[in-house]
């Protein structure tokens, strides 16, 4: 029997946390372990039963357990997977089954988990980038409707025992503080009433076509947005093609990717018919008007060519370092903007309460 450690290697980390959620980085660490077990040879069952012990997520371990009991019984990887569509997203779960099919599973869930960490790795850039003039923009607003509930009404008591006539700024804000005073509760529950009709209003079809249109017309983040669209679609369709799956299948598969994006899911279901039709890929995306002509271009030259997975994975990649550079210059602008606004509210709010006291100082002396 093995002597058990004892002092602080008793504490070692040697087993990670469980937590019951299923994040996508655990779903990214068992595509890796999956496919680092396929490729030395493990069998798929017991490769999966493995994952599950060593996943950090309660729920995915819990989930791919029931996968293997599944797959056991008789039933596909790709099935089993299906039975969880919150977990496993419809491309992936395309993309598993190609694998299975063409008897390439672990090498496809490879590139298959490489495509997610790139994908990833992009969408948390422009989140974290957009997110923060978001936060700073809120907390200056919150801040200046704070001091004009709570610390303005003191200098205004404060200005009225002195009487005369105060100048025209001081006015402002005092009457704007008083308006708020009155109003304040009100006010603080439309805001909240606004924000809940807004989500409602961004759950529905016609509400997401609405807020992703005027996403799409907005300047630089309008752009920010379509650049994100081409590369989701570049690298997804590529991902599909370089896998052996056809092409109309693939275009399904890639529509769903867009489930959250009514314009674009629509967009590409027409994109299909057209291609069923024997329109063509190219002239399917063209006739949409959704497609980046650098898009059109080279999709004609990867169909003439006959490689056009590998030119896709080439504009997605092109696409990736766009979208750099484009939230780079959307944060370089937006947050000097808010922090200068914040200057001049900031600057206003200060002159109107210092203008009279300097009044009332020449005035005494």
């Amino acid at each position: 029997m093995p002597p058990r450690l004892g002092g602080l290697l008793a504490l070692a980390r040697v087993q990670s946390k469980k937590h019951k959620a299923a994040k996508l980085d655990d779903v990214v660490s068992f595509f890796q372990q999956l496919s680092t077990l396929l490729v030395a040879g493990t069998p798929l069952l017991h490769a999966i039963r493995l994952c599950g012990d060593q996943n950090e997520s309660i729920y995915l371990s819990d989930a791919l357990k029931d996968m293997g009991n599944k797959i056991a019984g008789g039933n596909q990887f790709n099935q089993a997977a299906a039975e969880y569509p919150n977990i496993f997203e419809s491309h992936w779960i395309q993309m598993i089954r190609t694998g299975e099919v063409s008897g390439q599973l672990g090498p496809i869930i490879s590139q298959l988990n490489a495509d997610i960490q790139k994908t990833r790795a992009t969408r948390n850039k422009v989140k974290g980038a957009l997110i923060y003039p978001v936060i700073l923009l809120g907390v200056s607003f919150l801040s200046l409707f704070i001091m004009l509930w709570k610390v303005v009404p003191t200098f205004a008591e404060f200005f009225a025992d002195f009487g005369g006539k105060l100048p025209a700024i001081t006015q402002f804000v005092i009457d704007l503080s008083a308006f708020i005073q009155r109003n304040g509760v009100y006010m603080v529950g439309a805001m909240v009433a606004v924000g809940y009709g807004f989500r409602r209003y961004q759950s529905t079809l016609d509400g997401k076509k609405m807020l992703n249109s005027l996403m799409m017309i907005t300047p630089l983040l309008g752009e920010i947005f379509i650049q994100s669209a081409m590369e989701k679609f570049a690298s997804n369709l590529a991902l599909l093609l370089r896998s052996g799956t056809p092409l109309l299948e693939s275009l399904r598969t890639v529509q769903e990717v867009f489930h959250d994006d009514p314009n674009y899911f629509g967009t590409i279901a027409s994109i299909y018919n057209g291609v069923s039709r024997g329109e063509g890929l190219v002239a399917s995306m063209e006739r949409t008007g959704l497609f980046t002509n650098m898009m059109i271009s080279l999709v004609k030259v990867g169909e003439e060519s006959g490689k056009l997975s590998d030119v896709l994975d080439q504009v997605a990649g092109y696409y990736r370092e766009r979208l750099d550079t484009l939230v780079t210059n959307f944060t370089s602008l937006l947050e000097p903007m808010i922090v200068i606004g914040m200057g001049v509210m900031v600057a206003g709010l200060l002159a109107s309460i210092y203008l009279p006291m300097f009044q009332m100082a020449g005035g005494g002396g």
